[in-house]
C-alpha cells in the first residue's frame, strides 16, 4: 500500500517577519490553521511538521505536537535532508510540500496536486509552475524516490 505525507516545514528564523508561523490569526496560531487544513488533504496519510533543531524551534514543535501531527527535527540549512529525513522516518511513498505560512492553503488544490502523482500522471507535480493560483495556495508533490 502507498503512503503519502505532507511535510510542512515551520521555523522561527524569518528575515521579513520572524516566528510569524506562531502569530494569532482568527484566535489561533498561523501553523494550527496552515496543519488543520493539510489534515484535511484527500490522500493523506500523515500530516508532519518539519523543523529545525535548536531550542528557537521549540515551540514551533510544541505548537505541531498540540496540533495532533508528527514532527521531525533536523538541520536549519539542508532542507532538503530535513524533507528527506522526515518522509524516510514516515515512510512515504509520495510526499506533499507545503509551507507554514501559507494559513489558507486549500486541501481540495493539494488532494489534485497529490493525486496528479499518486496516479501514475507524473512524478513531480506543482500548481504554480506557471503561476496559476494565487500566492499562498502553492504545493508541490513527488515521489520519494525522487528526493
Amino acid at each position: 500500500m502507498n503512503r503519502s505525507v505532507c511535510i510542512v516545514q515551520a521555523r522561527m528564523a524569518s528575515t521579513r517577519l520572524p516566528g510569524k508561523v506562531l502569530l494569532e490569526l482568527a484566535g489561533r496560531t498561523v501553523l494550527s490553521h496552515v496543519l488543520e487544513r493539510c489534515q484535511a488533504i484527500p490522500g493523506i496519510d500523515a500530516v508532519c511538521c518539519a523543523s529545525p533543531e535548536g531550542a528557537d524551534c521549540d515551540l514551533v514543535v510544541a505548537e505541531a505536537e498540540r496540533c495532533g501531527t508528527e514532527v521531525f527535527r533536523g538541520s536549519e540549512t539542508d532542507v532538503l535532508d530535513r524533507y528527506y529525513r522526515a518522509a524516510k522516518m514516515l515512510q512515504a511513498d509520495f510526499v506533499l510540500r507545503v509551507t507554514s505560512d501559507c494559513p489558507l492553503i486549500d486541501p481540495v488544490v493539494c488532494g489534485r496536486v497529490l493525486a496528479e502523482v499518486m496516479e501514475d500522471r507524473t512524478d513531480y507535480a506543482v500548481n504554480n509552475m506557471p503561476p496559476s493560483w494565487p500566492q499562498g495556495l502553492d504545493c508541490e508533490a513527488f515521489r520519494f524516490s525522487l528526493l
